[in-house]
């Protein structure tokens, strides 16, 4: 789980008054990135219809949340073929996603089965509840021949679950600097983003970005 942690992809009360100034100034933070994200968008918004792309990312997290919660509910071990029947609908077989959903939120048995497992799952799925799509940074030039075959494109997702968000995503340790890219770029240790399929109007998960799950992973570890 620390590889993955690592890899990828809570607010707290206090009462000093030092710690005070330091949420005012993180909620000002707050407003401007909000501003400088909404600007940035704007020059891409012929390209991105960020309406109609929401609608469609809502429709597709409903259906996702719904499989989160199928999985941790199941009682008897699943293998590979059930589970990726599980996520039919909302992960793309054999892709990073899938992947992904196995090492974060399940353990395999030594017979090679999976069973599920909590994890940071709360943090991840409020991150995703929190997600307005961004832009969109055009098809994933994917290098790893194992994931070679499936067309997956950069959604750039604007994330907000409070102060800590911002403490985050400002750190020059992990974004250089925080950014939207212009619409169609890719552009790494810019903006969280996930890799999605998109067919027959629908959308299903082919990746989540170490940049989405670095937040997530210290999310989680900062409420623990």
């Amino acid at each position: 789980m620390a590889a993955v942690l690592r890899q990828g992809f809570l607010a707290q009360g206090f009462l000093a008054q030092g710690f005070l100034a330091q949420g005012l100034l993180r909620r000002a933070l707050a407003a401007c990135l909000c501003l400088a994200w909404f600007f940035a968008g704007s020059a891409s918004a012929q390209d991105f219809d960020r309406a109609a792309e929401l609608k469609r990312y809502r429709t597709w997290l409903a259906v996702f949340t719904q499989d989160m919660d199928r999985l941790a509910a199941a009682r008897s071990p699943l293998n590979d073929a059930q589970l990726d029947a599980l996520f039919e609908k909302s992960v793309v077989p054999g892709s990073r996603a899938a992947g992904f959903i196995r090492q974060a939120f399940t353990r395999r048995n030594g017979d090679g089965e999976y069973r599920p497992q909590y994890g940071p799952r709360p943090v991840f799925m409020g991150v995703l509840s929190s997600g307005i799509p961004a832009g969109q940074g055009g098809s994933y030039p994917e290098a790893d021949a194992a994931f070679k075959g499936t067309d997956l494109t950069v959604w750039y997702l604007h994330v907000d679950v409070g102060d800590m968000t911002n403490t985050y995503l400002l750190s020059s340790g992990h974004f250089t600097p925080y950014r939207l890219p212009p619409a169609g770029k890719l552009e790494r240790n810019a903006y969280p983003f996930l890799l999605m399929e998109s067919r027959d109007g629908a959308l299903r998960l082919g990746g989540v970005s170490a940049e989405l799950w670095g937040l997530v992973a210290w999310l989680h570890n900062a409420a623990n």
